[in-house]
């Protein structure tokens, strides 16, 4: 006879509808039937009051967030918007993104195509309310509007930006009265923003929108992550084409991006750099933050009355410390760990010992093996044999640790440099003193 593998949630005996340490971004919703809603964010008061303060106290504004990846900037960005909704603004639930190479009319184009998707819904707000209230007459009213100047206008955009199709027909006869055909022809008519300057759509568009100036817009623009110089060379370049879009009023820009996309994209040029006025850099949660953070997730999905915390709130925040403010990594170390106990002790709390212990082979692998080699991950496994997870090393102790000589351990510590496993920490006279770089890579080395 075989053994039955026991198949099911991992969550269930923990008393979860499922998993808290999910890494996906917070929606901009309070609805608390909603799998990830905004009640569930924590902190960063003082930049959210910064940014919104700025748009709802100015006819146009434009502000950087900037934050390393897994700092939590989407669910920031999903946290303002949820505020600035109870303000009236304008808003689109898919940022513009901007990509390598792309050119000033196509990211207008982009943002156009957003305008579009804003009028759509306010459109389908509207004229739902309308029609509750005035039922059939109000359709008969709608129908003979299809002409005013604004319905021309947004026509016009959309075959400016998507294209359209065309249908045409025709006859055609042989014999007289004996050969008739019908023929019917669907012809695609490309957008045409190659050709044209936007400005005066854009322009149109926000004022409409916004009733000339009655509402707000915001415009998210994102995906400026991870920018190579040569990318970084090409969004400020595009910034500085596209300067005069940006101060279009009525309308409102956030620019989201990773630590020093400031410096790389709005600062490169004096053009741009003098109509953005600062930037929001989003710090790492505090370890009291990300406990209160275990504690909302757990109470929000909660089911029944039996609970069990998969790890304890407290010894979370204490795990979290060595990551460096890698909310999403350590998330993700996290539910790792519970959902590799739940095949042999489901539903038992976890404690940081038995996480790191649980995880620290197969991080092992992942973070290091792969990245450096085996022969690398020797050294540095020797090297910090016995230290605490935020130990700091000099290049005297990869000599010591393995037994090599001072040229070695230089072109060692400069491959795990550039690998991102260390990060130079501080100097002191001559001295230059290094940690490592991420939560997962201590985890891997079982430190304490």
């Amino acid at each position: 006879m075989t053994d039955t593998l026991a198949l099911g949630s991992p969550w269930a005996p923990y008393g979860l509808r499922d998993d808290p340490f999910f890494q996906l971004a917070l929606q901009p919703t309070t609805d608390t039937a909603a799998p990830r809603p905004i009640t569930l964010f924590v902190g960063r008061d003082k930049e959210l009051a910064r940014v919104a303060n700025q748009i709802l106290g100015s006819s146009n504004s434009r502000a950087i967030l900037e934050g390393d990846a897994g700092v939590g900037k989407t669910s920031f960005v999903s946290r303002l918007k949820t505020e600035l909704g109870k303000h009236g603004v304008l808003m689109h639930a898919q940022p513009v993104r901007v990509r390598p190479g792309m050119s000033a009319r196509e990211f207008v184009a982009e943002v156009l195509q957003v305008h579009l998707q804003i009028r759509a819904t306010v459109a389908a707000n509207e004229a739902g309310g309308a029609l509750r209230k005035a039922g059939r007459a109000v359709k008969k009213e709608a129908l003979g509007a299809l002409a005013d100047p604004e319905t021309v206008f947004w026509r016009r955009v959309g075959r400016l930006v998507h294209g359209e199709d065309s249908t045409s027909t025709g006859l055609s006869a042989g014999v007289p009265l004996v050969n008739i055909g019908a023929q019917r022809e669907q012809v695609r008519i490309p957008a045409e923003v190659d050709g044209l300057s936007l400005f005066t759509e854009l322009e149109h568009a926000v004022n409409y929108l916004t009733q000339s100036g009655k509402r707000k817009l915001l415009i998210h623009v994102n995906n400026l992550e991870q920018l190579s110089i040569e990318n970084a060379a090409s969004a400020a370049h595009l910034m500085q084409q596209v300067r005069d879009y940006l101060l279009v009023d009525y309308c409102h820009w956030l620019f989201v991006g990773t630590t020093g996309v400031e410096e790389l994209v709005f600062r490169a040029s004096e053009q741009v750099s003098g109509i953005i006025p600062f930037a929001v850099a989003l710090e790492p949660l505090a370890p009291r933050e990300v406990l209160e953070i275990l504690e909302r997730r757990y109470a929000h999905l909660r089911m029944g009355l039996r609970f069990t915390a998969p790890i304890t709130p407290e010894d979370g925040a204490t795990l979290y410390e060595r990551y460096h403010g890698q909310l999403r990594s350590f998330l993700r170390l996290l539910s790792r760990a519970v959902q590799d106990r739940a095949t042999y002790a489901p539903g038992t709390t976890l404690s940081v010992d038995e996480v790191i212990a649980s995880m620290a082979p197969t991080l092992r692998r992942e973070a290091l093996i792969k990245r450096i080699g085996e022969a690398d991950t020797e050294h540095l496994a020797r090297t910090f044999g016995g230290r605490r997870f935020d130990a700091e090393i000099r290049v005297s102790d990869l000599v010591t640790a393995n037994r090599i000589t001072q040229a070695s351990a230089s072109k060692l510590m400069r491959r795990l440099l550039d690998k991102k496993i260390i990060r130079q920490s501080r100097t002191q006279g001559k001295s230059v003193f290094y940690r490592l770089a991420e939560g997962d890579i201590t985890v891997a080395l079982n430190l304490g």
